[in-house]
């Protein structure tokens, strides 16, 4: 992967919001499958909720002195963009190692630097939530029984100090089950829709939780 070039206008690339993104059928994305790097929760592309987010968190005006946690990484567009286009610190957790190989590529070809933490939601502790101030997850929550997982989650970052979490979904029914119970728990909850035009016509719910 060393020495990797991509180059302008190379087919199945996404150039957007500063940042080069590569398909399914990219020459690199196919050569690290044929090295039977095979993600197995649903790791195996760009998810279009993230760039929802990247809107969000440029409206948000994250600053470069801050740390953003992305949660459920995958191939790491949002750790890409944050910390390209605000310089800040970046973890990127996933419970799946053979989404790293796709983040290293993306980190490279974009020249930033991403910490990587393989674990899953539940093993994210308050303590090691202690320093993070953003929590971040695109298309996470595809299953019921992430639901709780989550909101046990947010819990913790919320108790930790984390001042803002941003789920973004299409709209499943898991999504807005966790988004139901945020605003019965009391915390500071809204859903919002989002809309944008670029790469595609695309839209997504947030659930935006501020502390």
């Amino acid at each position: 992967m060393s020495g990797t070039v991509i180059r302008a206008g190379e087919p199945h690339t996404i150039r957007t919001r500063g940042i080069t993104l590569l398909r399914s059928g990219h020459r690199e994305i196919r050569r690290l499958k044929r090295a039977n790097h095979t993600p197995s929760i649903h790791g195996n592309k760009v998810w279009n909720s993230s760039f929802l987010i990247m809107d969000h968190l440029t409206r948000r005006k994250v600053s470069a002195d801050e740390h953003m946690m992305d949660i459920g990484c995958g191939w790491g567009p949002l750790s890409i963009f944050a910390a390209k286009r605000f310089g800040c610190r970046v973890t990127a957790v996933d419970a799946d190692p053979d989404v790293f190989p796709y983040l290293d590529l993306h980190a490279q070809i974009n020249k930033v630097q991403i910490t990587q933490q393989q674990d899953r939601f539940e093993k994210l502790t308050q303590k090691r939530l202690a320093d993070v101030d953003i929590i971040a997850g695109a298309d996470i929550c595809f299953w019921d029984e992430l639901t709780p997982v989550l909101f046990n989650l947010i819990r913790r970052g919320l108790r930790s100090g984390v001042k803002q979490v941003i789920i973004a979904d299409p709209g499943r029914s898991p999504f807005y089950a966790l988004a139901e119970k945020c605003e019965n728990a009391g915390m500071n909850a809204r859903v919002v829709e989002r809309r944008t035009k670029t790469p595609k016509t695309l839209s997504a719910d947030l659930l935006i939780i501020n502390n």
